[in-house]
C-alpha cells in the first residue's frame, strides 16, 4: 500500500513554540481526484487537525500551533537535559468518505534532541513507522501525544523541525475511490435477414478469430445449406454474421436486406450498428453504392427494394450515399464504396482499383445474402475478399435462428452477441431512424 503526503507542517522557532502549517488539511475535492498537498480552512475538510490541549491553538489562518513553553495553567515549559510526553495534545481526524491509516514523522536533524509524535495511551509507540499506523474509520478521530527529549539544548535557540503527516488510503489503493464513469448505452440487437455467414481467410473452415468476428448469431442458431452448395457448417463454435479485417478498412456484413425500408425493423439498432461502422471504417465523406455489376439491392425506389431511409439517415450523420453506375470512374472521388451481392464479376482490373482505394484509406462494406434461391454472390465476393487480402471469406449458406426470430420467421433474426471487447465502439446507442 503506498502512501501519499495529506498534511505537511513545517515547525520553526524556539522550542517553546512549534508551529504546524496548514492544519485544515485537505479539501476533499483535491484530496480523492490526486491526494496533492492543498490545504484547506474549512471545517468540511477531508482530513484535519484539531485542538485537544493547552499546548495546541489555532489561530485565524487554520493553523495549529504547538507551544511547549510558559503555557498558563498547565506549567513553566520545557527546560534542557530534560524528557517530557505531552499526552494528549492534538487530534487527526477523518472528516471524508474513506478508511484512512495514519503515520507522522518529525525530522529533527537541527535538534540535539529528540521529537516524536505517538498515538495518546501508547507511550512507547511511533507513528512515523508504518507498521504502527493509525487506522481511522470515517467520522473518527486520532489524539496524538508528543514526547520531547531537550538534551543539552538551549530552548532560546532558533530551532527548525518538519513534521509530515501521512495517509493511506485503506482500500488498498492511493486514494478514495471514485464513482466510475457511467458505461456508455449500447444497442440492444441487431436484426440479420436472409443472411449468410463468414468463414476463414482459407475458405475451408469455421472463423473463430476473435480479432476479427464483430458479431455472431446466438448459441440457437445454425447455419444451412439451402441451395447445394456445399458451406462450411458451423458445429459448436458460434456463426460469424459480421468481420472486420484486421488491417484494412473493410468489413463483411452478411445482409444488406434488414437496411431496407419494407423488411428493416428498425426499432432494433441496425442502422445504428451499420452507422458506426462507417464510422469507424470510412469516417465521413463521401460514400458509392455500387450499382454496376447488376445487383438487385439498389438505391432506386422499387417496393420493397429501397433504402430511402438509411440513405436519409446517414446523410443526417456526416455522408453522403449515392448510387453508382461505374464504380471505376466515380472511384477516385469517392471515401469509402458499398458492395452487395455483386451478379456480374469484377475485372481484375476492378479487383486492383478496389485494393488500392483501400490502401490509400478508402473503407469498403461487403454485403452478403444467404443462399436461398440461389442469389448470392458468394464466389464474387470471396474473389473480391482474396484481392484485398482480407481476414475473412464469405460463406455460401443461410443462417437461421428459430429462438430470435422477427414475425416468426426463423431466417429474418435478432442478436445481441456482440463482440465488445474488440470492438467496443461498433456497439454504441445513437439516435437511429425515426
Amino acid at each position: 500500500m503506498r502512501r501519499r503526503t495529506l498534511i505537511t507542517g513545517a515547525a520553526a522557532g524556539g522550542i517553546g513554540g512549534i508551529t504546524l502549517i496548514g492544519t485544515g488539511a485537505f479539501d476533499a475535492a483535491s484530496a480523492e481526484r490526486t491526494a496533492t498537498v492543498n490545504f484547506a480552512d474549512d471545517e468540511d475538510a477531508y482530513l484535519g487537525l484539531v485542538s485537544k490541549s493547552a499546548y495546541a491553538t489555532t489561530d485565524g489562518d487554520g493553523e495549529l500551533a504547538l507551544s511547549f513553553g510558559d503555557v498558563s495553567g498547565v506549567g513553566d515549559g520545557i527546560g534542557r537535559n530534560s524528557q517530557f510526553f505531552f499526552d494528549e495534545v492534538f487530534a487527526v481526524a477523518n472528516q471524508g468518505t474513506e478508511t484512512v491509516s495514519i503515520t507522522a514523522a518529525s525530522d529533527t536533524d537541527g535538534f540535539d534532541g529528540e521529537f516524536r509524535l505517538y498515538p495518546t495511551g501508547d507511550r512507547d509507540g511511533v507513528l512515523d513507522d508504518p507498521d504502527n499506523a493509525v487506522v481511522l474509520e470515517t467520522g473518527t478521530e486520532q489524539s496524538v501525544g508528543t514526547y520531547v527529549e531537550t538534551g543539552d539544548v538551549d530552548v532560546t535557540e532558533d530551532l527548525d523541525i518538519d513534521v509530515t503527516i501521512e495517509a493511506a488510503f485503506e482500500e488498498g489503493g492511493d486514494e478514495p475511490d471514485d464513482p466510475g464513469p457511467e458505461p456508455p448505452e449500447t444497442i440492444d440487437s441487431i436484426q440479420f435477414r436472409s443472411t449468410a455467414s463468414q468463414i476463414a481467410a482459407d475458405g475451408e473452415s469455421e472463423l473463430t478469430d476473435d480479432s476479427v468476428v464483430a458479431v455472431t448469431a446466438a448459441d440457437s442458431a445454425e447455419n444451412v445449406d439451402t441451395n447445394d452448395t456445399d458451406p462450411v457448417i458451423y458445429g459448436d463454435d458460434p456463426i460469424p454474421l459480421v468481420s472486420v479485417d484486421g488491417t484494412s478498412p473493410v468489413a463483411g456484413i452478411g445482409t444488406m436486406q434488414s437496411l431496407e425500408d419494407g423488411r428493416g425493423e428498425f426499432t432494433t439498432g441496425t442502422e445504428e450498428f451499420v452507422l458506426n461502422l462507417m464510422d469507424e471504417l470510412i469516417g465521413s465523406g463521401s460514400v458509392l453504392w455500387d450499382e454496376s455489376h447488376g445487383q438487385y439491392w439498389t438505391l432506386a425506389d422499387d417496393g420493397n427494394n429501397s433504402f430511402g431511409q438509411f440513405v436519409d439517415y446517414v446523410g443526417d450523420n456526416g455522408y453522403t450515399l449515392e448510387a453508382t453506375d461505374d464504380l471505376m470512374e466515380d472511384l477516385s472521388d469517392a471515401d469509402g464504396v458499398a458492395i452487395g451481392t455483386p451478379a456480374s464479376e469484377f475485372s481484375s482490373f476492378e479487383r486492383s482499383a478496389l485494393s488500392d482505394f483501400v490502401d490509400d484509406g478508402g473503407g469498403v462494406l461487403l454485403f452478403d445474402q444467404s443462399d436461398f434461391g440461389d442469389n448470392e454472390a458468394t464466389a464474387t465476393l470471396n474473389d473480391i475478399a482474396a484481392a484485398l487480402d482480407l481476414d475473412f471469406r464469405f460463406n455460401s449458406d443461410q443462417v437461421e435462428d428459430p429462438a430470435n426470430p422477427v414475425d416468426g420467421s426463423s431466417f429474418d433474426f435478432t442478436t445481441s452477441e456482440f463482440n465488445a471487447d474488440e470492438f467496443s465502439g461498433l456497439f454504441a446507442a445513437r439516435e437511429g431512424i425515426q
